[in-house]
């Protein structure tokens, strides 16, 4: 057996975790060739094959299954040593890599970015937009915005103003449509992911209105509530700022998510990233009002 390679470790790891050469190449930011040119090396090195293909994917071998447990404990040696050198670092210089949702990021963050890139000149902000919850503990990111009630126990962060949801429909449409008590003749917009059976229809005004159609974006469903298709849940801090939307009369706040601004405890040494989440934390917290809706 050959000398194992880390890049190639990291590859079967992405393979294992994605089931997809297409999908594991986007991960790792690696071209489709390179991704199979490190698969095969590690083969080679173990004298094995690792996946077979299917319609369903790659499917991993009994070898992988066997090894995956020891490659993760390679991979959390391999960020643990690359986070304690970032956490002893005393500069504003280097990179920061920001995760976050992508409507967070395109609606709100991008002036604070700008600001801070400003007073620092020699951090390098790298963003990326994702729902994932594992960037972090997978050292792909250094601060993550998310929402949820309990962050991961392994990370520190200070907690955002709850971002609040409320109903929305344009102007034209709720004068097409009756509305009496918690009935109507107006239908919900839906998620893709979401049936007429969803518990946000239920916890909502007129649970007993349809979800007559459904959109995997959010930035499409609004628009759709624009053209008048229907009735749409969505974050203030986005729908108040939209023309062609105004919050339905009699209606008030739908829920409202926790957000968090987190990084992990190995980074908090950082200076570059205790001053970003410092920074990040306060201009968010500027936009209370907006995000909750008052």
């Amino acid at each position: 057996m050959s000398e194992l390679d880390w890049n190639d470790i990291r590859v079967f790891l992405a393979l294992f975790r994605a089931r997809s050469v297409r999908k594991a190449s986007e991960k790792l930011g690696m071209s489709h060739s390179t991704v199979s040119r490190h698969l095969t090396e590690l083969e080679n090195s173990l004298d094995a094959v690792l996946f077979t293909r299917s319609r369903d994917g790659l499917l991993p071998t009994d070898v992988a299954k066997q090894i995956v447990t020891k490659a993760e404990k390679v991979e959390g040696e391999v960020i643990g040593l690359e986070r304690a050198v970032v956490g002893s670092d005393s500069a504003m210089s280097g990179q920061v890599r920001i995760t976050c949702p992508p409507l967070l990021s395109q609606l709100m963050l991008m002036p604070m970015l700008a600001e801070f890139a400003a007073s620092y000149p020699h951090v390098e902000l790298v963003v990326n937009s994702s729902y994932s919850f594992e960037d972090l503990m997978r050292g792909e990111s250094d601060v993550a915005l998310r929402s949820q009630f309990n962050p991961d126990d392994n990370l520190v962060g200070n907690r955002l103003p709850d971002f609040t949801n409320f109903a929305y429909a344009s102007p034209d449409y709720l004068r097409e449509h009756w509305f009496e008590g918690n009935q109507t003749s107006a239908t919900w917009l839906g998620r893709v992911k979401s049936g007429p059976s969803h518990s946000w229809i239920n916890e909502a005004p007129f649970p007993e209105a349809a979800s007559l159609h459904k959109f995997s974006d959010m930035m499409d469903q609004a628009q759709a509530a624009v053209a008048g298709l229907g009735m749409v849940v969505l974050p203030c801090y986005y729908a108040d700022r939209l023309p062609g939307l105004v919050r339905i009369p009699g209606t008030g706040p739908l829920s409202k998510r926790s957000m968090w601004v987190l990084t992990h405890p190995d980074l908090r040494s950082s200076v570059r990233i205790k001053t970003f989440l410092r920074f990040l934390f306060a201009e968010i917290s500027k936009q209370e009002k907006q995000i909750t809706g008052e």
